[in-house]
This record gives C-alpha cells, sequence and structure tokens, in this order.
C-alpha cells in the first residue's frame, strides 16, 4: 500500500480523524509517521475551503523546530484515494494517556519536569503564532532518557473542515481538557493552551480529572462555572507548591492564567527544586495577543482637524478596513481655557491684596506652624520608610544545599549513562541524605543498591569459581583425576560460563574411565578371561556393533516465582539449558524484572548419563544443585519438570 510516494509498512494506530500509519520515504530511506486526515465531505466549496485550511495549518506546523516538538515532515494527498495525509517525525515511545492507564508510577519531580518541557514547547509555538488547540495526554510522547515530545500542533483546526462547523455547536478539541473560553465560543490564544496543559498536570499528579462528568453538558458546565477538588484533598503526599500552579493554570479568566507558557513551566521547576513559585509580573509586550479570525480589531483615529472647533486632541472608535467613516457627531461648544500660568498669576496677586498678608504673625503662632510641618514632615519619612519592602535575608546554607543536590543529580545521571552502578549509587545515597522525602530519590537508590549486591554477589561467585579451578587444574597436573573431578564440578556449579571448567571436567572423567578399563584389561590378562564375545574366523574379533545414531530429546520446565538467577541443566558433558528465570519489562527508569516460564527443548545423546540441575537465586541465597541418574533410548523424548515450594523452599524434580 502507499499513500503518495510513501510506502506503507504497518498501521500504527486510528483517530477521530483517520488512521495512522507508519510509513517509509523511498527517497531517503527515512521512516515517518503518517497521519491520514478525512476531507470534508460536501459541495465543492466546502472541500476546496477544507483543502485550503489542511494546507494552510500543516504549513504553519511544518516550521515549528524545537526537540520538543514532532516535526513535520511533508503533507500531500493521495492522487489514487484522495486522501489528505501529514508526514511527521516518527518517534518511539508511549504516550501520556497510556502511561497513567497502565498505572507506571511517576515521581512528583518527573511530573513536574514533563509538564515544564511541554510548556516551553508550547511557549515556543506561540511565539511564532500558533495555537495547539488539543493539547491532552494522548498528544505527549514520553521517550527514553526522560525526554518529551507534544504532537499534532493544529490538528485540530485541520479537523475542523470549515468556519461553518463552530456556528453550529462542534468542538475543536477534546471536551475534558477543553478551556471554558472554547467551550463558549470565545477567542482562544497561548492561554487556552495553558489551561489544557494544566488539566494534564492536574490528572498526573491525582490520577483523576478535574472536570468529571457523565455527559458532555455536565463536563462543559463545570469547567465554565464551578471549581476542581484540592490536590491535597485527594493525595496529601503532593508538595503544597502544586496547589498554586494547578490553580493558576486552571483559572476561569485567561487574565488571571500565566499569560506565557515559560512563566508557567519556570513555576512548574521552583516546585520540583522545592522553591516556592513566584508567579511572572504582567508585562505588556509580553502579553499574548487575542485575535479571531472572523473579527477585526478596533482601533482609535483621530477626528479631521475640521471637525474639531477648538483643536483639542479627541478620538473616535472605527473599524480596520470599514471602507467608510462613521457619520460626524456634533459636539457642544466649549469656551476656551486660560492657560494655568495666568491662573497662578492672578491667585498670587488675589492673596496679596488681602489685608490679613499684611498683618505680622505672632512669634507662638510662627514657631507652631513650623513645628506642625517639621512633625508632618517626620512622620511622612516614617510611613515611607515602612512602606518600603523588606529584602530577605538569602540563606546561603540551604541555597548550597539546592545547588549540591543538582550536581549529584547531574552526576549521578552521568554516571548510569556510563554503566557505572557502583558510583551512581554513592552519588545518590549522598543525595537521599540531602532530600529524604524525596520519593524518587528513595525508590531509586533502593534499585541501585539492589543491582550492586548481584554485582557483588557475582563477583565474590566468580572469585570463588576461579579458586576452585585453580585448585583442580593442580590435582589435575599431579594426575590425581578423582580428586579434581568434585573441584571442576564446584567451579562449573558457581559459574556455569566458566567454558575451563567444564572442559577439565570432561577430560577428567575420561582419564577416570581410562584408568578403569586398563585396570579391568591388566586383570582379564593376568586371570587368562576371554571376554564374552564371539569369535570370528580366523581368531579375530568382529568389530563392534555402531552405537545408534538416533539422538533423544529432553525438555525443561520450571515456573519461576524469581525475578533473579538463572537455571541450568546438563546430561553429562552436553549442556541443555541456560535460562534466566526473569525477564526485562518497561524502559529505562521504569524497568523492572518479572519472573518467567522456563521451556526449552534439545536434542541429548541416547545414553547412559547423568543429569545435572543447577538453580542459583542471588537474592534469596539459593545455589541447588541436584544429580539424576537416566538412560536415554534412541528417539525418546523426556520430560524435567522442576517445582518450588515456596513454605519448605525446597525443590522437586520429575522426570517423565
Amino acid at each position: 500500500m502507499k499513500l503518495g510516494r510513501y510506502e506503507v509498512v504497518r498501521e500504527l494506530g486510528k483517530g477521530a480523524m483517520g488512521v495512522v500509519y507508519l510509513a517509509k520515504d523511498p527517497l531517503i530511506g527515512r521512516l515517518v509517521a503518517l497521519k491520514t486526515i478525512r476531507s470534508a465531505q460536501g459541495d465543492d466549496d466546502e472541500a476546496r475551503e477544507f483543502q485550503q485550511r489542511f494546507i494552510r495549518e500543516a504549513q504553519a506546523a511544518g516550521i515549528l523546530n524545537h526537540p520538543a516538538i514532532v516535526t513535520v515532515h511533508d503533507i500531500g494527498q493521495d492522487e489514487a484515494t484522495g486522501i489528505n495525509f501529514i508526514a511527521m517525525e516518527y518517534v518511539e515511545g508511549q504516550n501520556l494517556k497510556e502511561v497513567l492507564s497502565q498505572g507506571r508510577a511517576l515521581s512528583f519531580d518527573q511530573i513536574g519536569e514533563v509538564i515544564a518541557e511541554v510548556a516551553e514547547a508550547l511557549d515556543f509555538a506561540h511565539s511564532k503564532g500558533i495555537v495547539h488547540r488539543d493539547v491532552k495526554p494522548a498528544n505527549i510522547i514520553l521517550l527514553e532518557g526522560n525526554r518529551t515530545k507534544i504532537t499534532d500542533f493544529g490538528i485540530a483546526k485541520i479537523a475542523s473542515g470549515g468556519a461553518n462547523l463552530t456556528s453550529t455547536g462542534q468542538f475543536l478539541g477534546t471536551p475534558n481538557y477543553m478551556a471554558p473560553e472554547q467551550i463558549k465560543g470565545a477567542p482562544v490564544d497561548g492561554r487556552t493552551d495553558i489551561f489544557s496543559l494544566g488539566i494534564c498536570l492536574y490528572e498526573c499528579l491525582t490520577r483523576r480529572k478535574p472536570f468529571g462528568g457523565d455527559s458532555l453538558t455536565s463536563i462543559s458546565y463545570k469547567i465554565v462555572h464551578e471549581g476542581f477538588p484540592s490536590l491535597r484533598e485527594i493525595n496529601p503526599q503532593i508538595p503544597e507548591g502544586y496547589e498554586e500552579v494547578v490553580g493558576t493554570s486552571l483559572a476561569k479568566d485567561p487574565a488571571q492564567r500565566y499569560q506565557r507558557a515559560k512563566d508557567f513551566a519556570a513555576a512548574l521547576r521552583a516546585v520540583v527544586r522545592g522553591e516556592r513559585p513566584v508567579r511572572a509580573e504582567k508585562i505588556l509586550e509580553e502579553d499574548t495577543i487575542v485575535t479571531r479570525e472572523d473579527r477585526l480589531p478596533t482601533i482609535e483615529q483621530p477626528f479631521p482637524e475640521a471637525m474639531d472647533p477648538v483643536g483639542a486632541s479627541m478620538t473616535r472608535p472605527v473599524i480596520a478596513g470599514a471602507g467608510v467613516a462613521a457619520p460626524a457627531i456634533a459636539l457642544p461648544s466649549i469656551a476656551p481655557r486660560k492657560p494655568l500660568a495666568a491662573h497662578l498669576r492672578k491667585t498670587i496677586t488675589d492673596v496679596r491684596a488681602m489685608p490679613q498678608w499684611r498683618r505680622p504673625v505672632h512669634p507662638l503662632l510662627f514657631f507652631g506652624i513650623v513645628g506642625v510641618l517639621v512633625a508632618a514632615l517626620l512622620a511622612g519619612m516614617v510611613t515611607i520608610r515602612r512602606a518600603q519592602p523588606v529584602v530577605p535575608r538569602v540563606d546561603t546554607v540551604a541555597e548550597s544545599r539546592r545547588a549540591r543536590e543538582r550536581q549529584l543529580r547531574i552526576e549521578g545521571n552521568a554516571l548510569l549513562r556510563q554503566g557505572r552502578v557502583a558510583e551512581a549509587h554513592d552519588r545518590y545515597v549522598e543525595l537521599s541524605k540531602l532530600a529524604p522525602r524525596s520519593p524518587a530519590v528513595t525508590l531509586l537508590v533502593e534499585r541501585l543498591g539492589a543491582i550492586r549486591q548481584r554485582e557483588e554477589i557475582g563477583k565474590q561467585q566468580l572469585a570463588a569459581s576461579q579458586e576452585k579451578l585453580d585448585a583442580g587444574l593442580a590435582l589435575y597436573k599431579q594426575q590425581k583425576f578423582s580428586e579434581s573431578v568434585p573441584l571442576f564440578q564446584e567451579a562449573f556449579s558457581l559459574n556455569p560460563n566458566n567454558e575451563l571448567a567444564a572442559s577439565y571436567l570432561k577430560l577428567a572423567q575420561f582419564e577416570i574411565q581410562r584408568i578403569d578399563m586398563e585396570r579391568a584389561a591388566r586383570q582379564q590378562k593376568k586371570s587368562g578371561r576371554v571376554p564374552p564375545a564371539a569369535v570370528a574366523a580366523g581368531g579375530q574379533q568382529p568389530a563392534p556393533a555402531a552405537a545408534p545414531s538416533v539422538p533423544a530429546q529432553l525438555t525443561t520446565v520450571f515456573a519461576s516465582p524469581f525475578a533473579d538467577g538463572y537455571i541450568m541443566v546438563r546430561a553429562g558433558a552436553e549442556l541443555v539449558t541456560h535460562e534466566n528465570l526473569w525477564e526485562e519489562k518497561g524502559r529505562a527508569l521504569f524497568r523492572r524484572r518479572a519472573p518467567r516460564t522456563v521451556n526449552v527443548t534439545k536434542q541429548v545423546s541416547a545414553s547412559n548419563t547423568d543429569i545435572h540441575v543447577w538453580v542459583v537465586v542471588p537474592s534469596q541465597k539459593i545455589q541447588e544443585h541436584n544429580v539424576i541418574r537416566h538412560s536415554f533410548a534412541p528417539g525418546s523424548s523426556q520430560r524435567l519438570q522442576v517445582t518450588f515450594n515456596a513454605s519448605s523452599k525446597t525443590f522437586d524434580y520429575q522426570l517423565n
């Protein structure tokens, strides 16, 4: 299947507007996510309007080049089917909706960082004049390395198909994540996206929506008129700073919200650092400009000078682009006003002409007036001094502690990326002492400690295995084969990957068998007995019959209850099974180990042999080794069932 020049690989999912495919661009060999858009159904004018809107909005989204925004590579229309499509950057990860529905654990710091990255991406888009209109968890993708991307810019507006949709009551966006102005059909801007992102933040923190309901009508009414339940009432462990951030972002009036998405991000990062979020002062030049396609802004235009009989600077409102001026308004005649300097000179002259002005002032009255003026001056100075804000003192100890916390986080993450678990564990242990109330740090210390413990146990086992191997080699060189065999077996049990121990174990057993055969032959020769075998003509013994060449099969089954360790089965010197008892699930920091069922079938030689079974579980300090004597008939199939009794902590082996 092809759409345009793109070769469809497989279907990724279905949405409200169409199907999303994983496709390949044959020109440069790049994988893309191909989002199909259903075209408008109607007359030719409506179809042309949809096509123009589709191209305009997709081109606008294509100019967004930001690390946290999914890039739009191409737009087009398939000639055979007429399907419109957008070719976007293909990223592997889970969207936030899937993460929340799966119940994955997200720490409060991770939630704040994820939403802050999305807010910075939205701020970049708003600076380019583009509003997302459909911010929701399904459009926020979490990648490995704690990176975040937001997708589907302008898709909601493309899906409208035409301006007439809003007039018939249809929405652009997802009802649960819409802002009050979207529901009321008022103009939208960047602050609309901030409201939607605030709902995403609330849902991540509480795992429930702030405005729930059984119908679209009830949800819309709550968004426009009602408040939301307090975060601390739902979960008292949520840091206090998030309450203020959520309240500001979910204000009903856009003027009361964060005016820029970057202010939203700055407040979240302050909460992550353990500081109180400070809302940025409103700056006129940086306010988001409210626009609407079907309305033109009102501007002020001065009256012509001919209409102003007194030359005053008066204005009247006109509509931009109206083309016809409003009729002139008759104004009442106003007498010209005298200059202020003339009024001042006249007032001083009148005061000097008053008879009281020439009368002498009594000294007590004079000094009383001066005293009152001085007292008033002092009172004013005290009032001004008290009105001055008190500059808080900088807590240098707290600042240095926060700086050390940031440094330890950065160093620990860098060491984890390099695979240096022990050093990363030391950094996070020190960080846990500085931030003992951080659940994310505590969880990470526990996980790294378990990994470090497993590594230490593994190193001890490897050292012990090497020690046993060296002792066995010393005995083997002295031709003490019987004494070397137990050492080689123990070395191999401690480290099943020690091929040298396995090889010398096989050689020692062979030497023991050879010595036994030679001893038996010498005894037969002394006694003069002939082996019970038919003698052919001419005194020659017939050649022994060839061993059967048909192998047998051995199936190993073990339903493991453990999240670490391995099981190994050997039939003589043949390795039948060497499997981990666990499997990894999740990605990055959310990766965890889960028990698995081992079911392995392998061919073995048909012979009488010993079956050795090892079960090693470091976390439970289990090192089980069992030997089963069995004879494999040619072409036979055997099943080895291993079970573990948790109450008695013993293993049971059944071979049938």
